[in-house]
């Protein structure tokens, strides 16, 4: 009876270990044969200036972006996801940095002339915000370097001038990333005459007449994975697109263009329209790729925008105005993520996420959280993976002190719950909404619920005081004249 007991005993310790060694093969990578290691690729779609309500998956039924759509079939799409800025460059930083930009003090787009414009009278002067990384902040490619994953930045910088480009922070490769944020053209040879400062994009070399530079930098991206295909690899592939000037190939334009008369939708540029077509064509010839040479498992695919749409030529509705502006227009983004065997198929989160969330969720997924930056503002999303909701208690918060030429309104705004707050600096007024029960703003609560008011303003400005970002301050030309 004994000798009964023990080996019912060791057969329910030998199932157990079984059972644990399966559980835990199914946290590992699979393994490709293609690979040298198992760690996971990354590859990351970062699109300029699109807004998220112009993809199918968010509910477009005008244009048509069938190959995006499908990568959030295939993965998980996030519908509070948000942008760290209303504008490029410091959406940037917060990506490339996992910091909130307010902390690298870097709060405005990198400019021409190289400080922030206000005008005359302005209210209060912008703060004179760095434009550029510092060097020793520990970006993206950084981080994963001692995890021996090769990198290439492909498309917009806009976070740094010379000396301060991609590969002297940290990338292996860089294609057409430099100082300034917009492409003179879309086509080859890349140039405006009409502008001596911005002639060309001086690290892209090659091209034929008639190349379009969303083509162009797909066929590098997908150049650069066939060389690494057996490496892990780090693609940043930053369009220019969907950013003016507004230009696109003539058949895609056409295309919308009498879509526009069939439809009588009066809402969407169709060159803008084509734009986006175009930029989701070239999403789906990189991911035929990863299926063709066996990496689509492997690799962990993100796609995102930098900030919300220009109004005048995109449809940001319901959300309130768009590019430049801290109302929902400006600041929601898509956001999907797909990686097969982690990220169940066809999930959808409503979880609170912004740009620097980026950073760390591809750190955690490769183990180099140790080789990463800190203090890190954003926090890993693999907890979300499962399609539970178990982030409470987020808040995001936006310090954007400068006079942006699309909203032309500093400020600063955070949201808790349903609840967000906005403190313009110029005209001085707070805005309170409940955007569960108001999405589009239109109904300014904060004479209804002055104790939210008081509670997120202090909220706010405790969090500044936190990250200590350089901060704007008030113009004695404004106080002499008021």
């Amino acid at each position: 009876m004994r000798f009964l007991r023990l080996n019912i005993l060791w057969f329910l310790f030998t199932a157990s270990m079984v059972v644990s060694f399966l559980s835990c093969k199914k946290n590992v990578p699979k393994d490709n044969s293609n690979k040298s290691s198992e760690k996971p690729n990354f590859l990351l779609f970062l699109i300029d200036d699109l807004g998220r309500q112009d993809l199918g998956c968010y509910g477009n039924d005008y244009i048509e972006t069938p190959n995006i759509d499908l990568l959030a079939e295939q993965g998980m799409k996030w519908n509070n996801a948000y942008s760290s800025c209303p504008v490029c460059s410091p959406t940037r930083v917060a990506l490339l940095t996992g910091k909130n930009q307010a902390r690298v003090s870097f709060t405005g787009h990198v400019t021409r002339i190289r400080r922030h414009r206000h005008p005359d009278h302005s209210r209060i002067i912008p703060p004179n915000d760095l434009m550029q990384i510092p060097k020793e902040e520990v970006i993206l490619p950084e981080a994963l370097k001692p995890a021996d994953y090769n990198s290439i930045s492909l498309g917009k910088w806009h976070v740094g001038g010379k000396g301060y480009w991609p590969t002297d922070m940290g990338f292996d490769k860089n294609v057409a990333g430099w100082t300034h944020g917009m492409p003179p053209s879309h086509f080859y040879p890349y140039e405006n005459p009409d502008q001596p400062w911005n002639s060309s994009i001086p690290t892209m070399e090659g091209g034929e007449p008639g190349e379009y530079l969303t083509d162009r930098l797909t066929n590098e991206a997908i150049q650069f994975i066939e060389e690494n295909k057996k490496e892990s690899f780090l693609v940043y592939l930053s369009h220019y697109a969907v950013h003016v000037p507004l230009q696109a190939p003539n058949d895609l334009i056409e295309k919308y263009r009498t879509k526009k008369k069939r439809t009588g939708n009066e809402e969407i540029h169709p060159v803008y329209a084509a734009m986006v077509e175009s930029v989701d064509r070239n999403v789906g010839r990189i991911l035929d790729k990863l299926k063709e040479w066996d990496l689509n498992k492997n690799t962990v695919v993100i796609f995102a925008s930098d900030n919300g749409a220009l109004n005048r030529v995109a449809d940001n509705s319901p959300y309130r105005s768009g590019k430049g502006h801290l109302y929902e227009g400006g600041l929601r983004v898509p956001f999907i993520m797909k990686w097969p065997g982690y990220i169940k198929a066809g999930t959808e989160s409503n979880t609170l996420t912004q740009s620097e969330d980026i950073y760390v969720t591809i750190a955690d997924i490769a183990g180099v959280m140790d080789h990463a930056n800190t203090p890190l503002d954003g926090r890993s999303l693999v907890s979300d993976f499962d399609g539970r909701e178990k982030q409470e208690n987020i808040e995001l918060h936006w310090y954007y002190p400068h006079y942006s030429p699309h909203g032309n309104r500093p400020g600063a705004a955070i949201r808790s719950g349903k609840w967000k707050l906005i403190e313009f600096y110029d005209p001085r007024k707070i805005e309170l909404y409940n955007l569960e029960e108001d999405p589009g703003e239109t109904k300014n609560l904060a004479k209804e619920v002055p104790w939210k008011v008081q509670e997120l303003t202090g909220k706010l400005h405790q969090w500044l005081h936190e990250t200590d970002p350089i901060m704007h301050t008030m113009n004695p030309e404004y106080e002499k004249n008021k």
